[in-house]
């Protein structure tokens, strides 16, 4: 009978301890972001984890949920539409395409987008005859002004590198990159981000399409090298003779054609821009510094500063220095330092995103929309509609890392203030 007794109070003692454990289990599924899945493994990324922020924010990146990993169903609709918007077939005279372009007015768009207008502008831009070319001397790289019939103004940047080369350094080493122009077109398509300019890749002949428009200012810059190719070294603050650009075996030079914006901008420094030295700029060492910028600009603004820095992050474009405002919206301009290495995640490009801890509810579910590859898939169909490869696949897998951790940062800066006041609506 006592046996009996002792093995009853064990079995029942047993059965308590199964029954806290699993109360403790499933208490810990519901408060944590979510377990890590057995097919997802963070990259070992030589990364700096010095700052404390950037060690919770791998760990947020180790249990994010299965939902950011996977396929969002209902973005198949907004990307099937999107595609019809490039995919047109019909092309209305130039004339007509860039009267549309100039006249256009909106509060939501800096450019036509929708109806295949975004398909037509492209195929505009890159098969209308040159009329005139000229050096573009304002900025710090070479690249040419195009006057297209119809008086339409251009800015080409022409190719420095191969879509496989990588550029080692810091983050704003290197020449610009011509596939980074436009594969940031496509991605602030896809993310709706809709104040940029259109660009595509054109290719130039240079003894057909720019000796016989060129200008005197242009030929001056123009010099032969030592296979006897006539190249250009153009007028900028870092142009030089001995960096030239050259035309291929077929005489073309291959470029990213832009489209001129012709409005006034205002200018103002970012916050968070870079010294462009080893001295460590105030927002590099302070983690606090949103407040300080909370206080010299409106919160629509910071909101806009923030997705810009997502923006950049997916790229790894480190060279925003400056930002240009029309409408009270940043426009993205210069673009062409993204897309360097493939295996660099600086995160610290993210900077006004965990440092604020905010983002707007509409940027965030634009986000979640282009999880588990739909954002960079969309892209690679958007350029095919073109016939072109903007990156390789190594910059492709490296965007879909990053967007990850644009989703584990968010996911820190819950943890730390809560859902409700990261994500509430602060222009309300």
């Amino acid at each position: 009978m006592f046996t009996m007794s002792m093995n009853y109070a064990f079995g029942f003692s047993l059965f308590l301890l199964v029954l806290v454990a699993l109360n403790i289990f499933f208490f810990y599924t519901l408060n944590t972001v979510g377990l890590k899945s057995h097919t997802f493994n963070v990259p070992s990324i030589n990364i700096d984890l010095t700052p404390s922020v950037f060690k919770e924010i791998y760990d947020y990146l180790n249990y994010l949920p299965n939902q950011y990993k996977s396929i969002n169903s209902k973005f198949a609709l907004k990307q099937k539409n999107l595609i019809s918007s490039f995919n047109t077939t019909k092309h209305d005279k130039t004339e007509s395409i860039w009267s549309e372009t100039q006249n256009w007015i909106s509060e939501d768009s800096l450019f036509p987008h929708e109806n295949g207008a975004a398909g037509k502008i492209l195929h505009a831009i890159q098969t209308t005859q040159i009329a005139l070319v000229d050096n573009a001397p304002k900025g710090t790289q070479l690249k040419l002004l195009l006057l297209l019939e119809g008086k339409q103004k251009i800015f080409f940047k022409p190719k420095r590198y191969n879509l496989n080369h990588v550029v080692n350094g810091n983050i704003y080493a290197g020449f610009d990159r011509h596939n980074s122009e436009v594969f940031a077109y496509y991605l602030a398509m896809v993310l709706n981000f809709r104040w940029i300019a259109p660009s595509i890749i054109r290719r130039i002949h240079l003894h057909k399409d720019i000796v016989p428009f060129a200008t005197m200012g242009l030929k001056k810059t123009m010099i032969k090298n030592d296979s006897g190719s006539l190249c250009i070294y153009g007028k900028c603050f870092y142009c030089r003779k001995n960096e030239t650009v050259c035309p291929d075996q077929n005489g073309e030079i291959e470029g990213a054609a832009i489209l001129y914006l012709d409005k006034q901008f205002k200018i103002h420094k970012s916050p968070w821009r870079r010294s462009y030295s080893n001295r460590k700029m105030e927002w590099e060492i302070d983690n606090a510094f949103c407040k300080k910028v909370k206080g010299s600009m409106s919160t629509k603004l910071l909101l806009n500063l923030i997705d810009v820095a997502i923006f950049d992050f997916l790229i790894q474009n480190g060279d925003r220095h400056r930002f240009e405002v029309y409408k009270d919206q940043i426009i993205l301009l210069d673009n062409g330092k993204g897309l360097g290495n493939p295996a660099v995640d600086e995160l610290d490009i993210l900077a006004p995103l965990y440092q604020c801890c905010m983002i707007s509810p509409s940027t965030w579910q634009k986000l979640e929309m282009v999880s588990g590859g739909s954002l960079t898939n969309t892209i690679k169909q958007l350029a095919a509609l073109q016939g072109q490869k903007l990156a390789t696949e190594e910059h492709f897998k490296a965007v879909e890392r990053r967007l990850l951790k644009v989703f584990a940062t968010v996911q820190y800066c819950i943890g730390k203030y809560s859902r409700a006041k990261v994500l509430k609506n602060w222009l309300a």
